[in-house]
């Protein structure tokens, strides 16, 4: 039962992959890499999801789906997902509002606001799938 250190390479991995993503997308519109987007939340996919996901998918692949870990794993995927939609994806709006009502000199005096914060579903569904790739791989080359 050598479940922790496969399920986080398995969070480690989506993680990493999810926000490589981010930094690699910009080149097939025809723009540089975004290598700052590595660190920054939202976009395209939702690498938080996908790292509470795969932690989740292994865990209960390993342990059983009717493991007490795996509900634990699942609750935190779900709080996780919910978050990135719901709380932060709210925010999203607030800064569109906020960079319409706010006069620029003043956004140069506090600094730029973030492109985005949050995810919307479509970004947390393919959070989802690369979360199932990763743990499915995961499992069965570490497993």
């Amino acid at each position: 039962m050598n479940t922790l250190p496969v399920a986080f390479v398995a969070a480690a991995a989506s993680m990493i992959l999810g926000q490589s993503w981010k930094v690699i997308s910009p080149v097939f519109h025809g723009k540089p890499p975004a290598f700052r987007n590595f660190l920054q939340s939202g976009g395209m996919p939702s690498a938080h999801t996908a790292a509470a996901a795969s932690l989740a998918l292994v865990t209960g692949l390993r342990e059983g789906l009717d493991s007490s870990i795996f509900a634990v794993a699942l609750v935190l995927t779900a709080v996780v997902a919910h978050d990135a939609v719901k709380v932060r994806g709210s925010i999203n709006t607030i800064i569109k509002i906020l960079r319409e009502i706010t006069p620029p000199e003043i956004l140069e005096i506090e600094g730029d606001l973030p492109d985005t914060v949050g995810h919307s579903v479509r970004e947390v569904a393919v959070g989802f799938i690369l979360a199932g790739a990763v743990a499915a791989g995961c499992h069965l080359l570490l497993g």
